[in-house]
Formats: C-alpha cells, structure tokens, sequence
C-alpha cells in the first residue's frame, strides 16, 4: 500500500472511531444503551496519584493496583563511651580478611529499598506483593491474599506480620525513631506464614492468626524437620477518638512452638540491634536449647492530645524448657522469664500529629502543611533483659540493655523523611554479642565489667511514592 493510501486509510479509521465514540456518548445522554467494543474481561481503567502513589483503578472501581515503594539512606557515627582497646571479635566470615579486632562500623547504607504493589480486586479482595533489596540481598517482606467478609471484617492467608505490637505493626515509615525500640525488635513478632481473621469497629478492633515458619533461607534446608506454630492475638480499644484527642489501650499474646532447624531438641534465639544498623552487630543476643514452648504477653497504651502523642509498651516472656540426663530423658528446668519496655514522646512542632486508623488499632499518616512541612520532636527510653538467673544450674546471660534517644524529623512533603537521631546505649557485662566479644581471651563478664556503653549519631533520609 502506497503511503497516499495508507494515509487515506487511517484518516479513515480514525474518523469511524471518532464517529463510534460521538455515537456512544450521545447515545448515553438519550438514555439508549451504548455500544460495547470490549470484551466482558475488560474493563477501562485510569491512571492518577493519591497521597503521592501511582495508582492503576478500574472506572468501575472493582480493580485498583498502586505502587508503595520506599528508600531509606541512613548515615551513623558511632562514639564509644567505652574503652574498647584491646576488645576482640569473631572474624567476619562474609569478609575474605578480618584482623579480629572490636571496632564500630560508621558509614551510610541503604537501610530499606522496598518495591512493593498492592491491590484490590473485585472489591472484596485485596493483595500485595512486597520486596525488599537493602544490603543489596533481596527479600520477601508481605506477600498475601486476603478477603472481605464484611466491610469491618476480613482474612488473610501468606506472608505477613504477626497481630502483636501497635510499634511492629504500624508501617516503617511512620516510625517516628529511626528504629523500633530494642524490645519489640525482640519479641514483638514479625512476618510468618499463616493466617489470620482481623475485625473492627468505631472503637475497638481485634485479630487472631495461626502461624509457621518465617520465608528465610531455612526454607531451603534438606533437614529442618517439621516447622514450629504459634497462635497469635491482639485486641485493642479506643473509648476516646476523635480529631483533637485519642486514647488507645491494647494487648497481645502468643503462644508458639519453636522451629526445628534440623535439630532433635529444638531451640530458640533472641536478639535485637541496638537501635541502630549501619553497625549490623547485635549486642544483646541468646541461643536457648532444649526449648519445648514459650509465650509472650504485651501490653500497649497511647494518648494522643492534638500536637502530643505519647505511647509504650511492656512485654513479657516465659520460656518452658529442659535438660538432657544420662540416659537421655528430659528434666524440666525453672521457666526462663525475659522482659523489656520502652516509653515513646512526640510534639508536632509544625503541623498535625498522626492519625489513628480504628481499621488497624494505630497511628498512621499525617497531614503534612504545604508551605513549610511539618516539624516533630521526640524522646523515648527503652530497656530490654535476656538475663536469667532462676535456674543456678542452667543460667542464662544474653544481655541486658537501656537504649535512650532523641529525634528531630522534618517532612517538607507527604512522601518526604529528613531525620536527625542521637542514641545513648547503656549495655551490661552480659552483652557480648552472644559470646563472640572478648578481652584478651576472656569473657566482657570478667574483663569488662562495666559493659560496652555508646553514643550513635544518625541521620536518615526516606522517600516513599
């Protein structure tokens, strides 16, 4: 076909179309039905941003995906309160030459690179896919299918966050410290395979879930054995919650079984970074063997009074465990009891404190000004044990740490995080990083028995979109 008659032709076409489409809008105002040029499965759809996310919707709105992707740039400068000449460490097996000596890790990292998508289809369902490639390692944070029964209540089945903690469950990015404090981060749960049943109302919300394994490289072993369960809840109600004020009151529990990892008798392992992770080194940390069950108990209160927001939490947990005598029988030890607290304070300087959303018992986004941003200060303390002296023939010493710091954030726009932190960690004798810290050849319990005690200086800078 000559160009002249292609020409020709599309001009055409694009007349028809035109025609078509003038016919069928016309055809709508007259009350007649228009004519239908696409299949039953396809439906029309556009493109727009809400609260700075990409957005994919249906004009129907029976299908909605966006995107929820987030960047975290953190710098920290670590100041030893401590002398730490003469402080040995376990040679790094990810590093081809290590010297073994103590040393802090100041520098930047990529804390979180998240790409994530989430949606709802058919108006019931709703989805998300979410992955995380911080420390240049990829990693499957939520991925899960869920269902409303009703409009204030649903399921859910996959990969997603246990119902323990108002601190766990509310959302990286409207953290208002740069990490979550050292007791959640312990035993506040996480992400695991299971699933749960979530329901609300104007004032009180509730969820309960059974759970397996976590999605870690343990999935690939040939001789786990059999993955552990646990049975998690929270509750929470709010009998005050309106725009100026907010009271919030919650607990959790779970009760779990703990993970094979190939091992006869099974065992578990607590830990926590001290508020901070350019240095990737846990200081309070316990592998615990020969564990047949434990649970955990927390308790959560929050006040919110127009630019205040003041909240904490206490958790608990009692660990059942056992020894192995000479002919192989277990004897049951004393119960190991952990605990640990943290107490959170916010002024919103500039602007409007967070929101409560009664659909997930916490605190969520802000309306952010759009001359100038919105300016927060904070504070918290936070204290976490794994030390236990109840049984003299089975102690156990992970550690024992107080963690107190001091936040400035600026949001200049919704989607916009400029933090500053400083972080004053206060650690006993016990906490050695599960033993791979020594003093010329001997345990910190022994050679320093004031602990090692520091300062961290941390800025971060976080997008979402």
């Amino acid at each position: 076909m000559g160009k002249g008659r292609f020409l020709i032709a599309a001009t055409a076409m694009t007349l028809c179309t035109g025609t078509l489409i003038a016919g069928n809008v016309q055809a709508e105002k007259k009350g007649k039905p228009a004519i239908e040029y696409i299949s039953e499965e396809e439906r029309p759809a556009g493109v727009y941003f809400k609260d700075g996310k990409l957005n994919f919707a249906t004009k129907d709105k029976k299908f909605r995906v966006w995107l929820d992707n987030r960047i975290y740039i953190d710098g920290a400068y670590y100041i030893p309160d401590t002398d730490i000449s003469g402080l040995a460490s376990d040679p790094n097996k990810d590093l081809e030459e290590d010297d073994g000596i103590f040393r802090f890790n100041s520098g930047i990292s990529v804390r979180r690179a998240r790409f994530a998508l989430k949606a709802t289809l058919y108006e019931k369902w709703f989805a998300e896919f979410d992955l995380d490639f911080a420390y240049n390692e990829v990693e499957i944070k939520d991925m899960y299918l869920g269902y409303h029964i009703t409009d204030r209540l649903s399921i859910q089945a996959g990969h997603f966050k246990e119902p323990m903690s108002m601190e766990r469950l509310t959302s990286s990015k409207y953290l208002i410290s740069m990490e979550r404090p050292m007791p959640i981060e312990m035993f506040g749960g996480g992400r695991r395979l299971g699933l749960a049943a979530t329901m609300w109302g104007k004032h009180w919300w509730a969820s309960a879930g059974v759970f397996g394994q976590q999605l870690d490289i343990i999935q690939k072993e040939k001789n786990r054995g059999s993955d552990g369960i646990g049975y998690t809840g929270r509750v929470a109600v709010s009998p005050i919650a309106n725009d100026n004020m907010t009271l919030h009151i919650g607990g959790y529990a779970t009760y779990r079984n703990p993970d094979a990892m190939g091992l006869e008798d099974r065992m578990v392992e607590f830990r926590t970074f001290p508020e901070s992770r350019t240095d990737r080194r846990r200081f309070v940390r316990l592998e615990i063997p020969n564990v047949s069950h434990y649970a955990t108990y927390g308790l959560e209160i929050a006040f919110r009074w127009n630019k205040l927001l003041a909240y904490g939490e206490y958790v608990f947990t009692d660990l059942a465990r056992y020894k192995k005598g000479p002919d192989g029988a277990r004897i049951p030890l004393k119960n190991a009891t952990f605990n640990g607290w943290y107490a959170t304070a916010s002024y919103m300087i500039l602007g409007q404190q967070r929101r409560y959303a009664p659909e997930d018992a916490e605190f969520g986004p802000m309306k952010v000004r759009k001359k100038g941003g919105n300016l927060e200060v904070a504070a918290r303390a936070s204290y976490v044990n794994l030390n236990d002296f109840h049984d003299a023939t089975a102690v156990l010493t992970g550690g024992k740490a107080y963690a107190y710091n001091f936040t400035i954030n600026w949001y200049p726009v919704t989607n916009v995080l400029i933090g500053l932190n400083y972080t004053y960690v206060d650690n006993d004798k016990y906490a050695d990083d599960k033993g791979n810290i020594t003093k010329g050849g001997f345990a910190l319990s022994e050679s320093l028995k004031s602990g090692i005690d520091f300062s961290v200086l941390q800025m971060r800078i976080m997008v979402s979109f």
